[in-house]
């Protein structure tokens, strides 16, 4: 049950971009003396269902579409429930799990100020963070949900990223967007003007690892 019950936490499991982001957002932690773990990134779709079927009934399970033999496998209504959803990022390779640890512990209370400084360090290079949901609070989650793969562009981006990279390309730039987390054709021109900045011989209106680190630096 292992592979089940065990969290993954090799961020190299990553997306190469959530990846960076991650490791960008990391070092600003550590610089401000806080230290954060990696309490886990990618997650097995059957793990999620492992998960999901923890403080659940059988019948629950069957209701909200699990495999009858899963869920007589993995229930465990007398315990609490862990997750509210089969459909979570982390199975995507585009989420993560950070806890501060203080005093040799692992520190779950949001209300501190080192789990403030990391969620404001995540939120500056693009992460959407659970604490910020209306509904399943989340203090120790961090995702960036898409559909891009090795590239942010007009079509593949989130709301959050494109806020970032929005305002660091108007202090870079000067490039006088409106940060609205809206990728239109002004953004593009000023990813393309960033671009050839760096010395990119082609104007793709899109923005990759290296371009990412650049422009976040």
């Amino acid at each position: 049950m292992s592979r089940l019950t065990e969290q993954c936490k090799d961020v190299k499991k990553l997306n190469k971009l959530v990846q960076t982001m991650l490791l960008l957002a990391m070092a600003d932690i550590q610089k401000a003396g806080v230290t954060a773990v990696v309490y886990e990134t990618y997650r097995t779709q059957d793990r999620q269902i492992y998960l999901y079927c923890q403080g659940r009934s059988v019948k629950e399970c069957i209701i909200d579409g699990i495999d009858k033999a899963l869920a007589m496998q993995y229930c465990s209504p007398e315990k609490n429930q862990i997750t509210w959803t089969l459909d979570s990022v982390h199975t995507t390779h585009k989420a993560v799990d950070l806890v501060p640890k203080m005093n040799g512990k692992l520190a779950w209370d949001h209300t501190t100020k080192e789990q403030l400084t990391i969620i404001n360090a995540m939120a500056k290079y693009g992460f959407e963070c659970g604490i910020n949901w209306g509904t399943n609070k989340d203090s120790c989650h961090y995702q960036v949900k898409g559909a891009f793969n090795n590239v942010f562009t007009e079509k593949k981006n989130t709301t959050y990223v494109t806020q970032v990279i929005q305002k660091a390309l108007n202090q870079k730039m000067n490039a006088g967007l409106v940060v609205d987390g809206i990728w239109g054709k002004k953004t593009t021109a000023a990813v393309n003007k960033f671009r050839k900045s760096q010395g990119y011989k082609t104007a793709f209106g899109q923005i990759g690892v290296i371009a990412f680190e650049a422009l976040m630096k």
